[in-house]
């Protein structure tokens, strides 16, 4: 993970997204099970990780990008629902699972402020 952030172009902005989201209730961070994983190896923590409230059924509220400071939420959102928020900063993605579909590039505390705002959303959904 430090080669990851030392390679983001706001690692700072980053941490401090971790340490807000991880401060919340039964706020858990993971790393992925690859698909062709053997069935006891250990999770991978070197591409992104897993933001999960514990004891949800619903999986992660988020996937981070440390590499990238780039913030995935778990919200099926259209471009007007963050525009209608007054959240500037996140983007609509048109690939990827369906459930997951707000991005948030961590490049100012405009942009932190939004990751985080969206991500409480997406923490209350799950």
């Amino acid at each position: 993970m430090r080669q990851l952030l030392g390679r983001s172009p706001a690692p700072g902005l980053f941490i401090r997204f971790l340490q807000e989201t991880t401060r919340w209730d039964n706020v858990g961070v993971y790393g992925i099970k690859r698909k062709n994983a053997l069935p006891d190896a250990a999770l991978d923590y070197s591409r992104y990780l897993r933001l999960r409230r514990q004891g949800s059924q619903f999986g992660a509220f988020a996937y981070v990008y440390a590499e990238y400071s780039t913030i995935n939420l778990r919200l099926n959102y259209n471009q007007q629902q963050p525009d209608e928020l007054g959240i500037t900063s996140a983007r609509t993605l048109t690939t990827g699972h369906r459930e997951y579909r707000v991005s948030v590039d961590l490049t100012d505390e405009t942009s932190l402020d939004d990751a985080l705002q969206l991500a409480e959303l997406a923490y209350n959904a799950t």
